[in-house]
């Protein structure tokens, strides 16, 4: 992804025409799915160039990468504490339950769950991945030491180790025969895990699952 360093009004007509190419990419990854889609198609939904698809992304690969790390970043960024550690951690359960039911939609599950690591790798999911595991680093700090602060090994592990859980409990749900009655299981077990990684005072309120 290129990085314009023209003057303000051009750097923020970049950062539009970028986010309106991201817009109509995600919509029609979604649509047609990753070899399906069209950088045609891309350029006609955002309005834009053909030139201008070019000046911000090598290729169609590197603009559906684009569209993973946006993803993960926006994710990322709605899980940063703003408050009482206990509050944050909620906010979190309920970010991890909606993203187990959001399998169950087709056009979600290619995506995510099918395209991206085929079509980027998972080297590159990783990466992808990093503003959400300091997300959620941060979320465990204070439970592993008591602190708000920059988040250590420790809490990096413990943080890898629940997104692994999480992707691994979303995988299942999306080939179960049995999404209804598994759908249950799978949520209760997750939250346990989730509970033992948490403050252990906060529960799993019958509202969110």
């Amino acid at each position: 992804m290129k990085r314009t360093t023209e003057p303000n009004g051009h750097v923020r007509n970049a950062a539009r025409t970028q986010a309106a190419l991201l817009d109509a990419a995600l919509q029609v990854f979604l649509r047609d799915g990753y070899g399906g889609a069209t950088t045609e198609e891309i350029v006609d939904r955002a309005g834009v160039t053909r030139g201008a698809l070019y000046h911000h992304f090598a290729n169609k690969r590197e603009l559906f990468r684009g569209v993973i790390e946006r993803t993960q970043r926006e994710i990322a960024e709605a899980l940063m504490p703003t408050g009482p550690a206990d509050d944050s951690w909620e906010a979190f359960v309920g970010v991890v339950l909606t993203a187990l039911d959001s399998v169950h939609d087709p056009a979600t599950r290619r995506l995510l769950l099918i395209e991206a690591p085929a079509v980027l790798g998972w080297i590159d999911i990783r990466k992808a991945q990093e503003p959400l595991l300091h997300s959620i680093a941060a979320l465990l700090e204070p439970f592993e030491t008591g602190h708000h602060r920059e988040p250590s090994i420790r809490a990096f592990l413990l943080a890898r180790l629940l997104l692994a859980a999480v992707e691994e409990a979303m995988l299942y749900l999306a080939h179960t025969d049995n999404p209804k009655r598994d759908r249950r299981i799978v949520q209760d077990e997750v939250c346990k895990i989730l509970e033992n990684a948490g403050p252990r005072r906060v529960l799993i309120s019958e509202t969110q699952l």
